[in-house]
């Protein structure tokens, strides 16, 4: 007989991995015990050598869905002979660390428990298991215990604590478990908070929203604003309400049958629907047949599935389509306190839909999309949100993210911690819930930043602001933490080729970059090549209103105002005086260099050629010009315009005036905009992999990695791909980390931590 004490590090708690290592340990007929602690699963075995090795092997290869384990180590121990294997109370250890478990969509066999008439839990919202249910949203402290998280307000009964020791139950160590006799509750309100007078809230709700009613619902992470799918009038009030005209709208379909209903489904997509993660999947849409003012204009639908048992018990009664989109104020962060919500959101909605079940760390959904065949993930929110990636020989640091789309990012004891999701830092709620955020996971693994790492921008972050935290400052700049971001992904460690094509980010010359051709590591840099810059009158006001950036592009090509003026007034017919003087304006500030920074910007390139092809109002979301363009491209046209690449002191350069003419011309030839816009793309894909072959040759580089929210477009990211693929690169992308900002934290840090190598 031997004794072994083992530690298991890595996703481990909350998962059920205590419940199904008793069982296996008895399965071997092996004594000792299992607790959490804060570093990690602490097991104390005895029996057969053979056994154990069994056990050990089983703990590897067996086990729940969502285990994932980073490290086991095993010392030998002096026989003590235990009597027993029991499931200890866990421990507090103030080093190493353990991952904090996702929130995780309900269940199968909890959504069975629900639908049956003879369950203690049927029509029970907040039934959940080992497998599913609510966790980092919930989660206060390590080690994961009830008492650690805001169900530990709520008493077990005898009936759940029964299945918490019972070692046949699924709910076995299940920290969340609850019935109706012993746990949450929910409660529907008037807009003032009033409590409705019903016995059945959900099936009063289900009527509320056929009536046509807007109502905020509690999820797992926070509110959703919430009205029928199939009512274009419930959304155009939705809309009306929210100040939100042309963003989309995400959905929530009953099932997978609904969802292939409404849009085309490939098995990849499907997969990805019906994960625990439960995120929004970007979908090609069926048709017409739900209400344009879903998503105006797009081709495209997020959908989602229901994700907690109360959603799954609001498709009754024919409803199987709802609006589900996030409950806040334009800009702000998600709501996700139940006063909150009553008192932001009195203008918006008829009733709400709470629970008392506290959420202690607000999670936005997720959202995914399929490219190339497999999950791209966009937003990381709930269900996948903390992301934890193994690192070597990295600092305890933190690096602070970008100013859009923002994440932060912790390194402790060798794993980088990317953070949820917070949102655009631009006022002082969202700017405190990234405090507060940041605070939270920062007590939970007690991190104390060696490194401070932040964008060079000067305005994100103030002196003031990085003063106040401890730890040595790093700069980083933006477009290299993109591409670091990938290289860290794709563990590639040589110099590749870069291509970070973005909306902006502050480059090394104190111009606004966008459009990069990089020869990178995850150390250095060394701009190759870019987009030609033009400037940006009016500075960021030129990236919400894209008749700035086309009058730029334009004065770029023809150096004369009057010819600009007479391009049928910008090939605009519906340009009026007020307009004619905007662009007398626009181009002044651009001759007199008044408040115009130049910029290199592949986005504000999209944003002038979507002016030109009709997008002719304010942009009202970030990327709004870009998906235009998307959307309206016909597909399979092999057009493309003519191009040239300089080189200027050693330096490539896209130079755009060719393409604006060619566009000018087709417009002029009455060409369909469709077939102009894919001749843009095609044009791109064609410049992009040009050059790539060029640097390629002068720098004996065949690797490639791409980077930036601009290839969140679908149409560029295939192609440029697969033709630089066909010439032979190996190519790089982001799939699990974000390719748009809400990966700059973690490139951030992965640069810093390399450079400190070298210093």
């Amino acid at each position: 007989m031997i004794r072994k004490y083992i530690l298991v590090k890595g996703l481990v708690q909350g998962i059920g991995f205590r419940p199904f290592v008793y069982k296996i340990a008895l399965e071997n007929n092996l004594k000792g015990y299992i607790k959490n602690s804060s570093i990690g699963v602490i097991i104390d075995t005895e029996g057969e050598k053979k056994s154990i090795d069994i056990f050990i092997d089983d703990l590897k290869k067996r086990g729940p869905e969502i285990l994932r384990i980073e490290e086991i180590i095993q010392q030998d121990r002096p026989i003590v002979n235990y009597k027993t294997f029991e499931i200890e109370k866990s421990i507090h250890e103030n080093q190493g660390i353990t991952f904090i478990p996702p929130d995780l969509g309900v269940c199968n066999k909890c959504q069975e428990d629900i639908k049956d008439e003879n369950n203690n839990r049927y029509k029970y919202p907040f039934t959940n298991c080992t497998n599913c249910g609510p966790r980092y949203s919930i989660i206060k402290a390590l080690p994961y215990d009830r008492g650690a998280t805001t169900m530990s307000s709520f008493k077990i009964c005898r009936f759940c604590n029964e299945e918490y020791n019972s070692l046949s139950s699924r709910r076995f160590h299940a920290q969340p478990n609850s019935c109706p006799d012993c746990g949450p509750e929910i409660e529907l309100v008037d807009k003032l908070g009033n409590k409705v007078d019903t016995q059945e809230p959900i099936k009063e709700t289900i009527r509320l929203i056929k009536e046509g009613k807007i109502l905020s619902i509690k999820g797992i992470g926070g509110f959703h604003l919430v009205c029928n799918g199939k009512s274009q009038d419930a959304i155009r009030l939705l809309r009306e309400k929210k100040h939100r005209k042309t963003k989309p709208f995400a959905l929530m379909m009953k099932d997978i049958e609904t969802i292939k209903k409404y849009c085309l489904l490939s098995s990849e997509e499907e997969k990805v629907l019906l994960s625990n993660k439960r995120p929004i999947v970007i979908l090609n849409k069926i048709g017409d047949v739900l209400p344009e003012n879903i998503a105006p204009g797009n081709l495209t639908l997020g959908v989602m599935l229901p994700y907690t048992p109360l959603h799954y018990l609001l498709f009754e009664d024919d409803i199987d389509v709802l609006i589900m989109t996030s409950a806040n104020l334009n800009g702000m962060p998600i709501i996700y306190e139940n006063k909150e919500v009553v008192d932001k959101l009195v203008s918006i909605v008829d009733y709400h839909l709470m629970n008392n079940r506290d959420i202690y760390t607000s999670v936005d959904d997720s959202v995914s999309r399929v490219i190339l065949g497999n999950e791209i993930v966009i937003r990381r929110g709930r269900g996948y949100s903390p992301t934890y990636f193994k690192c070597e020989n990295f600092k305890e640091s933190l690096s602070l993210g970008s100013h859009l789309k923002n994440s932060f990012c912790f390194c402790k004891d060798g794993n980088l911690i990317l953070s949820e999701y917070i949102g655009n830092l631009d006022n002082v709620e969202t700017l405190n819930r990234y405090d507060r955020a940041m605070e939270t996971l920062r007590r939970i693994y007690n991190i104390n930043p060696e490194l401070v790492v932040y964008d060079f921008h000067p305005n994100i972050f103030s002196k003031d602001y990085l003063n106040k935290l401890k730890g040595k400052k790093v700069g980083v700049y933006h477009h290299h933490a993109h591409i670091a971001s990938v290289l860290f992904e794709n563990k590639e460690k040589d110099k590749v080729i870069g291509v970070a094509y973005d909306g902006s980010g502050y480059g090394r010359d104190g111009t606004i970059w966008g459009g990069e051709f990089l020869i990178s590591n995850c150390r250095d840099f060394n701009r190759v090549g870019h987009l030609n810059s033009v400037y940006m009158p009016g500075g960021d006001m030129a990236a919400r209103e894209p008749m700035r950036m086309a009058i730029s592009y334009l004065y770029k090509v023809y150096k004369d105002r009057d010819k600009i003026k007479n391009l049928g007034l910008i090939l605009n017919s519906s340009q009026d005086s007020d307009d004619k003087s905007k662009t007398k304006m626009y181009i002044e500030m651009i001759e007199k260099e008044i408040n115009s920074p130049k910029t290199s910007s592949m986005g504000r390139f999209f944003d002038a050629v979507a002016y030109l092809l009709g997008f002719n109002k304010k942009v009202t979301f970030e990327g709004e010009a870009a998906i235009y363009l998307e959307n309206i491209a016909s597909l399979g046209d092999r057009g493309s315009y003519d191009f040239d690449i300089d080189v200027i002191n050693g330096m490539y350069i896209i130079n755009t005036d060719k393409i604006l003419i060619g566009i000018i011309k087709n417009l002029k030839e009455k060409i369909s905009k469709c077939v102009i816009s894919m001749s843009f793309h095609n044009t791109i894909i064609k410049f992009t992999v040009d050059l790539c072959v060029k640097i390629s040759e002068d720098y004996g580089i065949k690797k490639v990695a791409l980077s930036g929210g601009v290839f969140q477009n679908k149409i560029l990211l295939e192609e440029i791909y697969n033709r630089l693929k066909r010439r032979g690169f190996i190519v790089y992308i982001n799939r699990e980390i974000p390719c748009n900002d809400g990966g700059i934290a973690l490139g951030q840090l992965v640069i810093a931590n390399e450079r400190i190598v070298y210093w």
